[in-house]
């Protein structure tokens, strides 16, 4: 038995010795003379091997070159139109004697500016309510209050001081805004006038900077538009003037349509 144990340590001792001669006789270029080297079953070559793999500019399969601009055009228009806010407001005790009272005044109010012209579909309602008037010191309800307010179209900007000052005859006391825009066919005209502008800014700006880096351009490789809105200008209004016997005076002013255009340029 103790014989067993004495071989059993010399082989161990001789396989230390192998396998410390076989470190020591190791060389890094020792791998890459093989012919084959496979990492063992289960261990990824990430854990074998370090580095990185670069793709040159001139691969076949890389992107091709391209060259950002982005254009915008403005194109300024006079406004063709009109939207105003006006309405009537009316407080009573009781619900019903403020629902009516506010009732015949709108419809007074709304037969005025037939009178000048303006239809049915000139006209919408766009708000309204009805609110009870609570004091918090007694902690009850003292009254209601009643709002109807509606938005009247103008295609003809001369009308506007005319319907305002109709609509507070009829007993209208509130107006809230005037808006100023442009008919959808004025809208089409000019989106494409700035179309035509944005076009020549991204050109312009294409052209000095291939010129200055000494690129050349030999395509087109996308167009976007990125925006393209008509500003509307909404105008808030003091209805104390509404009572005035003098004719109330409105100004439109001018309105933008912008189209910015992001253009993708081939360059070589």
């Amino acid at each position: 038995m103790e014989r067993t144990q004495q071989i059993v340590s010399v082989l161990a001792i001789c396989a230390s010795i192998l396998l410390a001669g076989m470190v020591i006789a190791y060389k890094p270029g020792m791998v890459t003379e093989l012919t084959e080297f496979r990492f063992p079953t289960g261990v990824p070559p990430s854990l074998g091997v370090t580095g990185f793999t670069q793709v040159a500019a001139t691969d076949t399969g890389s992107s091709p070159k391209t060259l950002s601009i982005s254009g915008t055009g403005v194109v300024y228009v006079k406004a063709n139109q009109a939207t105003v806010t006006l309405g009537v407001y009316t407080e009573d005790k009781t619900a019903s004697t403020a629902i009516d009272e506010n009732a015949a005044i709108m419809t007074a109010v709304i037969a005025a500016l037939k009178q000048l012209g303006f239809k049915d579909e000139d006209m919408q309602t766009t708000n309204y309510s009805v609110y009870p008037n609570y004091n918090w010191d007694i902690r009850q309800v003292i009254g209601y209050q009643v709002t109807n307010m509606i938005q009247v179209k103008i295609k003809d900007l001369t009308m506007v001081g005319p319907a305002i000052d109709a609509a507070a005859s009829a007993g209208a006391n509130r107006v809230d805004s005037i808006g100023f825009g442009i008919t959808e066919a004025t809208a089409s005209a000019m989106k494409l006038q700035a179309y035509t502008t944005a076009i020549a800014d991204a050109k312009a700006k294409s052209d000095v900077i291939t010129s200055g880096l000494g690129i050349k351009i030999v395509g087109v490789q996308s167009v976007t538009e990125n925006s393209y809105y008509p500003v509307a200008e909404y105008r808030s209004y003091d209805s104390a003037v509404s009572g005035s016997k003098a004719s109330t005076p409105v100004l439109s002013g001018d309105l933008s349509v912008t189209v910015t255009l992001n253009i993708v340029y081939l360059i070589e």
